[in-house]
């Protein structure tokens, strides 16, 4: 047979212990609502930051290739630039060339002995082949330049 249990005096006992558990878990969970509210708080706030950091990056780097491409296109300009002088001189050097040789053709051509006047015309053809030289490698650095404005 089972004994009969006395529960009489026991059970204000067990219902204040109940109701004391209840508090405590009522009031548990209340911390963990507020801990959690303030956890996902946090969160937006680091997320908030990393966006702005990130936007901020953003700019910055949109500065960054904006300073490049105006420095591109300084040096671009800057290389235009040089390539006119560079034709200005070599049409300039050109002209010296054949208003030199006129001159000494017109002065020296009765006077000079021939083996001079050879070495004289062959000079003149040497710096005729280093002009045409010239012409060819500026006309060479205008095609590539050009290739190159064409990929951008």
């Amino acid at each position: 047979m089972t004994p009969l249990r006395d529960t009489g005096p026991r059970l204000p006992v067990e219902k204040k212990i109940i109701a004391e558990l209840q508090t405590t878990i009522s009031s548990l969970k209340e911390e963990s609502s507020r801990q959690q509210l303030a956890a996902e708080r946090r969160l937006q706030d680091v997320i908030q930051k990393f966006e702005d950091e990130k936007k901020q990056l953003i700019r910055d780097n949109d500065r960054a290739i904006k300073a490049l491409q105006d420095e591109l296109e300084s040096r671009s300009n800057q290389v235009r630039s040089a390539e006119k002088k560079l034709q200005y001189k070599e049409l300039e050097s050109q002209e010296q060339i054949t208003y030199i040789r006129q001159e000494y053709e017109t002065k020296f051509k009765g006077l000079m002995p021939a083996s001079l006047r050879q070495e004289l015309e062959d000079t003149i053809s040497s710096l005729k082949s280093q002009v045409n030289f010239l012409q060819k490698r500026a006309s060479i650095l205008q095609e590539e330049l050009t290739a190159c404005q064409g990929r951008r």
